[in-house]
């Protein structure tokens, strides 16, 4: 049997007022929403307390942050990421793989670095 959700409704605030909204999922997780005149910030909520995903409204646009032990994006065409700068840290291991070409280009220096060996595989390899 499902239930309807509560609508959660803010109010805009001159800058003074804070307005909190909270709403509990049947799983017991709790959605909170927040606004205080200068940002709203929505946030997930696992039973729990701990914040799994916020939302932050600013004036200089959306911040999305998420955490959990797997974070997952699929699309049957494409996935762009697009920034000034993108940095990809692994603790463990980093793999990329394609069952197609796979190309990696700079219009400046390139570095590879490793404390241990390199090792280059393939049917013919091209330097220069």
């Amino acid at each position: 049997m499902s239930k309807k959700a509560e609508v959660i409704n803010l109010e805009r605030s001159d800058g003074k007022e804070v307005s909190e909204k909270e709403l509990t999922l049947d799983s017991g997780r709790q959605v909170l929403v927040r606004s205080d005149g200068k940002e709203e910030l929505l946030h997930i909520v696992e039973r729990g307390g701990e914040v799994v995903m916020t939302v932050r409204m600013t004036d200089d646009g959306p911040i999305i942050s998420v955490q959990g032990a797997h974070l997952e994006l699929k699309s049957s065409e494409t996935i762009a990421l697009e920034a000034k700068k993108i940095e990809i840290k692994a603790a463990e291991e980093a793999v990329v793989k394609s069952k197609g070409k796979l190309k990696i280009g700079s219009s400046k220096k390139m570095d590879i670095n490793s404390e241990d060996d390199i090792r280059v595989v393939g049917k013919i390899i091209h330097l220069n």
